[in-house]
């Protein structure tokens, strides 16, 4: 498929690409001569059925919609569509095409087939299961349930999936004939590549599996003990995994096999690491080299000291030791990735050598480092250049950019065109609320000049539904479900499952937060933000609703918030926003009970004379800021500790009053409460003395003058 989301097949014997008779094609699927495709070209949602050898194209257009992705074996297509939001599944269905039938096989999603077996994943009470239906015998069997496994494919007896609740996750497979299921990739959740205090989230060992024969084909985009970030395959008679590519790590790729040969192509809204959108072949039944041994370093020039990483790629994992020779008279024998301080200015030769069990190499770079004693180093000319995760989308649209810029020393993020500089972060998230085409610009900056890139992000009216089915081979990481969107004083509260994102501007966020969990129905769930990096701890809440992998964000900003009109009263020590997950579905409708963690420092405390008993959370709901229940949670030294009953509010906002500024509110509500009781008595007093009183001319006048009268002097002796 190419850019104008044309269909092309390429003829591996002929060696001839033929373009097909198609646009505002995505997802196709081959089988034999026959090629099938989700098709949007008419506006419409439908699946594309082509024949080869004939040119003809037929469609089918019932039970379509527009996360449709289908999967073709013999007559037989499978797809899934119509998302109920009572079970939170799909519908899988399958089109005969030699009868042209449609049947409806169950709820679930991403099916795929294999003679007359369908194995698809389903939304459970629990969480997410991986089943298999036969189309003969109308059976289903469960074969695997894990909390996030998705896009299932089966080939012969065997069915793999891709568990990633821990980032980017691993591989696993189920055998139908043995019934048992074995890790193809490592569910190891710790990076030990970069020596064992190295701390890491979760597994990166495989994902975007494919599988023919007795080949799965899968990609990693992390490096680890367990390979570098690549296409591998592995071979389930031995059991052992084989990279065919290697390539920069961040980079993103769905690899695909048959029979011997393995292709990939490269797209940058899936990845930093290449700029390439080429498709690429592997035929394993040639020789093939694995890209030589080599190694980089993150500076090559600079003052001393000078700290550079040198970081080895192309390497046998299982390399027994590395000896890497810096030229000043050290060496290391640490591991493949290495950081040296050059302490004396000079020009240094590097040399890595390897002991492996493939073999020993030496790799040498002659004068690759050089150090001056200049403050100001070389840095070359900036070249400004960056991605993002998608270009075009519906409103909001959460866009994730990546600086792939060459030598810069600082930059500037313009995000909507309007001349005012939104972000300087080197990856920076920004949500883009209304319907429109933005101009986002780049520029860098170093001692050498100026370099600027614009690109345009489009967003569209209106919501995309997004939920599991839309996670097949695309890397998305995004599983929640759009739902309604609640407002609380202009903003939206963030909505489940999903990335999550912010409306509040870039420019006014001082630092954020993320923390991921499972959301399930009738389960209470805590987002801990175990970084410690904003002034939340953590954000808790019963759930009415099943949401899935939910992301909530929390983003402490510089002063007052966007999206209110004003700041509360009392003493501000920190604005903050909570956003939980995206697509506005985290409302009262599906969680209940929410509270707040946050921490005040007690340096704030004491240089502003805070009575700790003032201090207080605020949150922003109707345009106006309401007073949460709070109450204290411990402290240590450095911190105190609140828990807060929190509302509908997404913008929240922590206050205290000085000693004296607490007492004097206090006195003065008390003394507002005494004059607003005393007069209510008087009153009282009036009405009772009056209906004693016969209405004679002149008395009532003559009887308020002396009540006034009396008033005055009763205040005046209260005084």
């Amino acid at each position: 498929m190419d850019r104008q989301r044309c269909i092309h097949v390429y003829d591996l014997t002929a060696r001839t690409d033929t373009a097909v008779d198609s646009s505002a094609a995505s997802h196709p699927a081959i089988y034999g001569n026959k090629i099938v495709w989700h098709d949007m070209s008419s506006g419409t949602p439908k699946l594309a059925m082509y024949d080869i050898p004939t040119a003809t194209k037929d469609y089918i257009t019932q039970n379509v919609d527009q996360y449709s992705k289908p999967a073709i074996y013999g007559d037989r297509i499978v797809w899934s569509a119509d998302y109920n939001e009572t079970s939170y599944n799909y519908n899988v269905y399958m089109w005969d095409m030699s009868t042209s039938t449609l049947t409806k096989i169950a709820e679930g999603n991403s099916p795929d087939i294999y003679e007359t077996k369908i194995a698809y994943g389903y939304d459970g009470d629990y969480g997410r299961n991986i089943v298999v239906y036969d189309v003969n015998t109308k059976e289903t069997i469960n074969i695997h349930y894990s909390d996030q496994v998705f896009s299932p494919h089966i080939y012969g007896n065997k069915v793999i999936w891709s568990d990633f609740f821990n980032r980017d996750g691993y591989i696993q497979m189920y055998d139908l004939d043995t019934k048992k299921t074995i890790d193809v990739t490592s569910d190891h959740t710790g990076n030990t590549l970069y020596g064992s205090d190295y701390a890491d989230a979760g597994a990166d060992t495989g994902t975007h599996p494919n599988i023919h024969g007795d080949k799965i084909v899968y990609s990693k985009s992390g490096n680890d003990q367990f390979g570098y970030a690549g296409v591998y395959v592995y071979d389930i008679p031995s059991a052992k995994s084989t990279p065919i590519c290697i390539y920069p790590e961040g980079t993103r790729t769905t690899p695909d096999v048959y029979g011997d040969i393995v292709v990939w192509g490269f797209d940058s809204t899936f990845g930093s690491g290449t700029s390439s959108t080429d498709i690429y072949l592997c035929d394993l039944t040639n020789e093939f080299e694995i890209p030589k041994a080599t190694f980089t370093a993150n500076v090559t020039f600079g003052a001393a000291p000078l700290d550079v990483l040198f970081t080895a790629t192309g390497i046998d994992i299982e390399s027994a030791s590395w000896l890497w020779d810096f030229g000043d008279g050290t060496s290391s024998e640490r591991a493949m990735d290495v950081t040296h301080t050059f302490t004396n200015p000079g020009t240094y030769d590097i040399t890595l050598k390897v002991i492996g069990e493939t073999g020993n190499v030496s790799i040498e770079k002659r004068g690759y480092i050089r150090v001056t004693d200049s403050v100001i180093p070389d840095f070359g000319i900036p070249i400004a250049n960056y991605s993002s995760n998608v270009t075009k989308g519906y409103a909001p649209l959460t866009v994730q950019f990546y600086d792939l810029s060459q030598n810069a020393v600082s930059r500037v993020w313009d995000f909507n065109n309007d001349g005012i500089p939104d972000s300087s972060e080197l990856n920076p998230v920004y949500v883009y609320t209304a319907p429109g085409t933005y101009l986002v610009n780049l520029t860098i900056y170093n001692a050498n000049g100026v370099s600027s890139k614009g690109t345009t992000i489009t967003v569209l009216e209106g919501s995309s539904s997004s939920d599991s089915n839309s996670n097949s081979d695309s890397n998305s990481n995004s599983y929640g479900n759009s739902g309604e969107s609640k407002k609380s004083g202009g903003s939206s509260r963030g909505g489940g499952g999903g990335g999550g994102g912010s409306p509040e501007p870039a420019k006014n966020v001082e630092v954020k937060e993320l923390s991921q969990a499972y959301i399930k129905s009738g389960k209470p769930v805590k987002f801990e933000f175990a970084k410690n990096a904003t002034c939340v701890m953590y954000v808790s809440f019963d759930v009415k609703k099943t949401l899935g992998k939910t992301t909530t964000i929390a983003e402490q900003l510089k002063g007052k918030s966007a999206l209110v009109s004003e700041l509360p009263s009392g003493e501000l020590y920190k604005s903050f926003n909570i956003w939980i997950g995206s697509g506005g579905v985290a409302t009262s409708k599906n969680i209940e009970n929410q509270t707040v963690c946050f921490k005040v420092e007690k340096a704030w405390v004491q240089d502003k004379k805070i009575d700790p008993d003032s201090i207080t959370l605020r949150g922003y709901v109707e345009k106006k800021w309401e007073q949460l229940p709070v109450e204290p949670s411990g402290e240590d030294d450095k911190f105190l500790y609140f828990t807060a009953k929190a509302s509908d509010a997404s913008s929240f906002a922590i206050t205290g009053n000085a000693k004296g500024a607490s007492e004097e509110v206090v006195a003065e509500t008390q003394l507002n409460m005494d004059n607003e009781n005393t007069n209510k008595n008087l009153n009282n007093d009036l009405k009772t003395e009056q209906k004693g009183i016969p209405s004679t001319p002149g008395f009532a006048a003559g009887l308020g003058i002396f009540c006034i009268l009396g008033l005055f002097l009763y205040l005046y002796i209260r005084k």
